[in-house]
């Protein structure tokens, strides 16, 4: 295999040895992945493809080098440094109107013509695109747990991002995506939008999911990417903020024998301030979560045995 000396930076290719396992990789890419799956929140499960440490290695150099400095449009929210769901969800905070769309198998719809067509795009020289596109897709899909797969999807749909976002602002409205989620909000929000944007996204090989379309009026309860945005202020949903209370609650029923616990979870204190800290970032004044996170946090600490009663309480002092 003749490659220039460009490529090889870009790769991370240093030896013979590495250049070997470049060939074996792109004349056999499913042999550098492992598959398992897990459940989705909404049922069935999905296939994670994790490569192996010799091809993750090659996308990590690719990731560092050419990726991780791509700007995707300013309407994404995923799998952009300093931006999260919450962002996403505060874009439409004033909505009286609210239309969420899905988009169908979002990273098994982008193929490896699509990730060459978006790196030459970002102006990447042919053997470059060529490359990375072998190197980063599986099966002719972008798979989900290869480190370079988020930053190509948001590349692949940026078209059309600029598309949408152009729309939503001839129409008066605002538009902002994270990930495969689709969300327009205004005072109006025409009703045969979600039949234009399908039609729009199918021209660049994507569909939507009918069966997630929803629709808000003004008035009705309206969550993004998990967050309510319904009063007009962003604030962690009910049923969350009650699973967590309650999960709260039996902890420190069972504090003294954590065996007790319904369903018990050997990670429950992390998982638990997890939730707690998440839940701070959309409420950062619910004094609830500010007391719950101090005292399962020093709970947590007495539970490692890191720490003993009096060093807790100097450290909270």
């Amino acid at each position: 295999m003749q490659m220039d000396s460009h490529i090889l930076k870009l790769l991370g290719i240093s030896s013979k040895e590495n250049l070997a396992i470049l060939s074996r990789i792109i004349a056999s890419p499913p042999s550098f992945y492992r598959e398992f799956k897990i459940p989705k929140r909404s049922g069935g499960v999905r296939t994670i493809s994790s490569p192996y440490p010799s091809l993750s290695y090659i996308q990590s150099n690719i990731f560092n080098s050419v990726l991780s400095s791509v700007e995707c449009n300013l309407s994404a929210y995923a799998y952009v440094k300093g931006k999260s769901a919450i962002d996403h969800a505060r874009v439409h905070i004033n909505g009286k109107e609210l239309l969420k769309l899905d988009i169908k198998d979002f990273f098994p719809s982008i193929s490896k013509q699509m990730v060459f067509e978006a790196l030459q795009r970002e102006g990447c020289e042919n053997s470059a695109c060529f490359y990375i596109s072998n190197l980063c897709t599986l099966n002719d899909e972008l798979p989900q747990g290869a480190c370079t797969s988020p930053v190509l999807s948001n590349l692949v749909f940026n078209p059309i991002d600029i598309r949408l976002s152009a729309l939503a602002k001839f129409l008066g409205i605002d538009y902002s995506r994270y990930a495969d989620d689709l969300a327009f909000s205004g005072d109006f929000i025409p009703r045969d939008l979600a039949s234009l944007v399908g039609k729009i996204i199918l021209e660049y090989g994507f569909f939507l999911n009918e069966k997630k379309t929803q629709f808000k009026l003004d008035g009705r309860k309206k969550i993004v990417t998990g967050v309510s945005i319904s009063s007009g202020k962003l604030k962690a949903p009910r049923v969350f903020k009650r699973k967590l209370r309650a999960q709260i609650y039996e902890l420190e029923r069972n504090v003294s024998n954590l065996a007790r616990l319904p369903n018990f979870d050997p990670l429950v204190y992390e998982r638990l301030l997890g939730r707690l800290n998440y839940l701070l970032q959309i409420e950062p004044e619910n004094q609830y979560a500010k007391a719950k996170k101090k005292t399962i946090s020093e709970s947590h600490q007495k539970f490692l045995g890191l720490v003993d009663e009096q060093q807790v309480v100097n450290l909270l002092l």
